[in-house]
């Protein structure tokens, strides 16, 4: 555990401390919130109307998953070179660490399972945590300025949790490996395109995985658990039922372990070589 922690605070250190992380933040947090308080049509859900308490949760689930569109992309981006600079010859600027780590890990007993779970759950943690903080500073703004009631300070954050949160571990845990498989500018290019043809396009339209159980978009968490009145109004390709979105999560929660599974596989055979 002491190396499990250890490991952990290093890999949060490195990742939160990235200007690379904190200017396509600084830039999204700016394009939000400039969208979330623009009149319409260009705003996302206030366009300056008081949202009622019979569609908060709704609304904010709306919010999370306008959020899922393009957060998920820097993420997936930036934790993609998370592992792999620990098996390069010299380190990359701006990846907040040393490249040819891995070696030197390997002299440790630090388990390999160990490993991965520290670099998966920091990158998370530091991908994470300036949204939560950003998307909690919007619903204290809407409360204060009457815009909203107090439960949608409430809403925000279970909507972050069931709709953010598994997107995210989906994302990272995939972007750990998948350089380690193919080159880096390759696996960036193809996950950005992945990104938005399983989440965003229409089935009607084009033969996509979204609206399958491996949508991890978070569109049947917003609807089954969130929906109102104006839940048919999002975009998306299904109305989902509770047992439905809870399956959703669940294979999502495997296909990223058997992402941090591969992982370990992965590391294994260099190790060997």
């Amino acid at each position: 555990m002491l190396g499990f922690f250890g490991l952990f605070r290093y890999e949060f250190a490195m990742s939160i401390r990235r200007k690379g992380l904190w200017i396509a933040y600084g830039l999204l947090f700016a394009f939000h919130t400039f969208l979330l308080f623009s009149p319409a049509p260009l705003g996302e859900f206030v366009a300056g109307e008081v949202i009622s308490e019979r569609e908060v949760f709704w609304v904010a689930a709306r919010f999370l998953v306008a959020v899922n569109v393009l957060f998920p992309v820097v993420v997936g981006i930036l934790s993609a070179d998370r592992v792999l600079r620990d098996f390069g010859a010299r380190g990359s600027a701006g990846t907040g660490g040393m490249g040819g780590m891995r070696e030197l890990q390997e002299s440790t007993p630090l388990p390999r399972l160990t490993y991965g779970m520290a670099k998966f759950t920091a990158t998370l943690a530091a991908s994470l945590l300036p949204v939560f903080f950003w998307v909690l500073g919007i619903a204290i703004t809407m409360v204060s300025i009457g815009h909203a009631p107090a439960s949608f300070l409430v809403a925000v954050p279970l909507a972050f949790f069931a709709i953010t949160v598994p997107a995210f571990g989906f994302v990272i845990a995939f972007s750990l490996v998948g350089p380690l498989l193919m080159p880096l500018s390759v696996y960036q290019v193809l996950f950005t395109g992945y990104w938005f043809w399983a989440n965003f396009i229409p089935p009607q339209l084009f033969p996509t995985l979204n609206g399958t159980l491996l949508t991890p978009s978070g569109i049947f968490a917003a609807q089954a658990f969130f929906h109102g009145e104006a839940a048919t109004k999002l975009p998306g390709a299904v109305t989902p039922t509770p047992s439905e979105a809870v399956l959703n999560l669940l294979v999502l929660a495997l296909a990223t372990a058997c992402a941090l599974a591969l992982l370990d596989r992965v590391l294994a055979r260099k190790a060997q070589r």
